[in-house]
């Protein structure tokens, strides 16, 4: 027992540490980008996967209130476990369904609810899951317990690992299927067995059912795997791994055949758009430089240790070459290798130049940190392994403590909203008006600065009448103007506001506050 404790104490401190800091920016998360609102309608609007389905398609002259929100994003009533809704819901928007299957069983269980706390808790789940899935790859790939612990902690406190668990939408859960993926070709390369050959093909349906760009990084690992078996001349292995794998990913048009109508759509999410993206040959260093450099999280220590992995291994092969006789070494190039050409494809082809599409092949890039420990474990004697062993986890929990203190904080906080409802509710009386031309991104994107009202009336800027007519006699009156030319109905805010109060009672127009899609305006008399 004593022995089992002192094996994993370092594994359990990391859970402890990271959960901490985990909960620390939970409390911080103040709004939600508008995907995470998505998530929210999708997983358990029973009505259609949006604001505009609640009011039949049409939300112009329409008036929305607090409880149609609140329904819009919550399980209400009897609504709890309503998989068919969810997928009618995914038909109709450009995702699969597995990943808010699982939310709406989380919204369920938070019957009536609309909490952040219920996203949070599901992906707190799914990304210690994922944690402990790449401490277990580590230690199939042979690598040491402090090793693993060590990338489980790299992990958990990088940049990117907290964002893709501080953001309520599916890629935490994309993560750890890379990771099961992953796990399932490290134990085929190590002893191959017919059960990995199913759980991998398990395992593409599932990562194909969460979102469709897992198959960048699966394709080119089993890919990678099947030139492994080749050159290896294990015929056994390619005789059941290709017809499984091929079946776990083609069942997808199976459980889901509106992934096809996905894929050629033609919107902004869709393989047209990924196709127009990759002729488009000028865009790509832009793009690349983008991920690489353009955002506080970007991916620069990822490639910069890909590099110096690669390096080590070099000079280890070199001064050791006779020695080196652990063929894990090829075992671990297998699965990161793909992970770097997935980087280079996905920032070519995603929709936006959002590093969220590249969050599920984080952990793998922290593997090739995996990787450079292991090599140099390996290089060293006895004595010096020995000290790495009892003091990696420890500099590594130290190093990125200092890291985080001194970086920006992950992604998906918006401490700016808790601004945003203060001001909201010293006017939350006031009728409210939403201008926008029947677009219900904007809105969605508002919505949890509009809960402030009981009610709001949508209407279009030529229908200026029916809003005043609304607004009636008020003193004052909050009114959000739609300005997102890429996004929806693109209005000239200042236009607009010049137009109101030439043609109301209204004497002065203040601008509350700017998000992204919209102006929010304060009119007085």
């Amino acid at each position: 027992m004593k022995n089992t404790m002192r094996k994993y104490l370092a594994l359990v401190l990391v859970f402890i540490i990271v959960s901490s800091v985990c909960l620390l920016f939970s409390t911080r998360k103040e709004g939600m980008f508008i995907d995470e609102i998505y998530t929210y309608g999708l997983s358990n609007n029973v009505g259609g996967p949006f604001l505009r389905d609640m009011k039949g398609g049409n939300i112009v002259d329409t008036v929305f209130t607090r409880a149609e929100l609140t329904d819009y994003v919550a399980v209400m009533g009897d609504e709890g476990f309503d998989f068919a809704s969810v997928y009618h819901n995914q038909v109709n928007d450009v995702h699969p369904p597995l990943y808010y299957w699982l939310f709406n069983i989380a919204s369920s269980l938070n019957h009536g609810t609309f909490s952040k706390w219920t996203g949070l808790a599901l992906d707190y789940v799914i990304y210690m899951l994922s944690m402990l899935m790449l401490y277990n790859l580590v230690r199939k790939l042979r690598g040491s317990r402090e090793n693993a612990a060590a990338a489980a902690v790299l992990y958990g406190l990088s940049l990117m690992g907290l964002s893709t668990m501080l953001m309520i939408r599916m890629y935490v859960l994309l993560a750890l299927l890379t990771l099961c993926l992953a796990y399932l070709i490290a134990c085929l390369m190590e002893d191959f067995k017919l059960r990995y050959c199913v759980l991998t093909g398990i395992c593409l349906l599932a990562g194909l059912m969460t979102q469709y760009y897992f198959v960048f990084y699966a394709f080119f690992l089993c890919g990678m795997y099947v030139f492994y078996c080749l050159f290896k001349k294990d015929w056994k292995a390619l005789k059941w791994f290709v017809p499984c794998a091929l079946i776990g990913a083609l069942s997808l048009l199976v459980f889901f055949p509106a992934a096809m109508d996905h894929l050629f759509s033609g919107k902004l999410v869709s393989g047209d758009n990924a196709v127009e993206n990759l002729k488009n040959v000028s865009q790509y260093v832009s793009r690349l430089k983008t991920f690489v450099f353009g955002t506080h999280h970007g991916m620069k220590g990822p490639i910069y240790v890909g590099l110096a992995a690669a390096l080590a291994l070099a000079l280890l092969l070199i001064k050791k070459r006779a020695a080196i006789k652990d063929r894990q070494l090829i075992n671990w190039l297998v699965i990161i290798i793909p992970a770097f050409v997935t980087f280079v494809l996905v920032a070519i082809i995603s929709p936006v130049d959002e590093l969220r599409y590249v969050y599920n092949i984080a952990p793998i890039f922290v593997l090739a940190v995996s990787f450079l420990l292991h090599i140099i474990e390996q290089s060293l004697d006895e004595k010096h392994r020995s000290w790495i062993k009892k003091n990696a986890v420890l500099a590594c929990i130290a190093a990125f403590a200092l890291w985080q203190a001194r970086c920006a904080p992950p992604e998906y906080l918006y401490p700016e909203y808790a601004e945003y409802n203060a001001i909201l509710s010293q006017h939350a009386n006031a009728p409210c008006v939403y201008l926008s031309e029947n677009h219900f991104e904007p809105i969605t994107q508002d919505l949890l600065q509009l809960m402030n009202f009981d009610e709001f009336y949508v209407t279009e800027d030529d229908h200026l009448d029916n809003a005043l007519g609304y607004i009636g006699a008020a003193e004052e009156a909050v009114v959000y103007i739609d300005i997102s030319e890429f996004w929806s109905s693109g209005y000239d805010d200042e236009a607009l506001k010049e137009k109101i109060l030439n043609t109301s009672d209204f004497e002065t127009a203040q601008v509350l506050y700017q998000n992204g899609l919209s102006v929010t305006y304060l009119f007085s008399k």
